[in-house]
């Protein structure tokens, strides 16, 4: 049974985004925003490709300590910060054991303190979670690849494998899947992976979820959505004309973000920057 496409953005007219900005000219205007009276202060993250460097193993990334330092001292000058990600809500706690920080997991769907789940978004999971299973036997065929179950669906990641190994696994799996029960569920393609989820959901469902970002004033650019792949792009969209969107990555890549940064050296950086500014106006303020 055919798969649906990823919601969330489709339709949208894809723009080149301006040259990639230094993470100084970025923090510079982000900062700028959030001194003004009323700023929102409002920071949502993705977290691999834009906290923590991608890994050819998923489980092998990690979100570094200048990272987790600069987020704990801009919680501290008055941002607010949400992590969304397409990891299990556990798995991005894990990685970012900071206090006071909302985590979305699941691309939205899990939210820490809040139960989750339709009927229908429950049993979209059940087909995910056996086809995960059944999945086991065909991913062995490729050293290097694997399955990951996650409560709302599951990826199957392809990143270690070499590139002609990795087109071939690519259109095996279209063939396998062609076969199997995906009602409910739609494909995610990233780098190095492809997720199947629950139709319909998207990491733009956060903007109406969580109360810092519903209580943003549109074109508040201290009001910030920072991430690296196609998942994101549907939160720039959603977000588009509200706030300031970054796409982290290569020039090359198109986006509905109205700003590019070049990497994660380059995020955390911006992120130092902003929570250094954050302490300059703190002595500035007692001065």
């Amino acid at each position: 049974m055919p798969l649906g496409g990823s919601a969330g953005f489709h339709g949208r007219v894809e723009r080149d985004v301006k040259p990639t900005a230094s993470a100084a000219s970025l923090a510079e205007e982000i900062g700028r925003a959030a001194r003004r009276s009323g700023a929102a202060r409002v920071l949502i993250l993705d977290l691999d490709g834009t906290l923590a460097p991608i890994a050819a193993r998923p489980r092998d990334a990690r979100v570094p300590l200048v990272v987790l330092d600069a987020l704990e001292r801009l919680r501290g000058h008055g941002w607010r910060v949400a992590i969304v990600t397409g990891r299990p809500m556990a798995t991005a706690r894990r990685m970012v054991p900071l206090v006071g920080l909302a985590i979305f997991g699941s691309h939205g769907l899990e939210v820490e303190g809040a139960s989750s789940g339709s009927r229908v978004l429950h049993e979209a999971a059940r087909r995910a979670a056996a086809i995960a299973r059944e999945a086991r036997e065909f991913v062995r065929a490729f050293p290097g690849a694997s399955v990951e179950l996650k409560p709302f669906g599951c990826a199957f990641h392809h990143r270690a494998l070499s590139r002609a190994t990795r087109t071939r696994f690519k259109r095996m799996l279209e063939a396998w899947l062609a076969v199997r029960d995906t009602r409910g569920l739609e494909r995610l393609e990233g780098d190095g992976l492809l997720e199947l989820r629950p139709s319909g959901s998207g990491k733009a469902a956060v903007l109406g979820r969580w109360p810092p970002a519903r209580a943003a004033r549109r074109g508040d650019r201290s009001f910030v959505a920072i991430g690296d792949d196609r998942a994101d792009e549907e939160l720039f969209a959603a977000l588009d004309g509200r706030g300031l969107t970054v796409r982290v990555g290569l020039p090359r890549l198109r986006s509905v973000a109205r700003r590019r940064i070049s990497g994660t050296k380059a995020v955390a950086r911006l992120l130092t920057t902003l929570a250094e500014d954050g302490e300059a106006e703190r002595r500035h303020a007692l001065s």
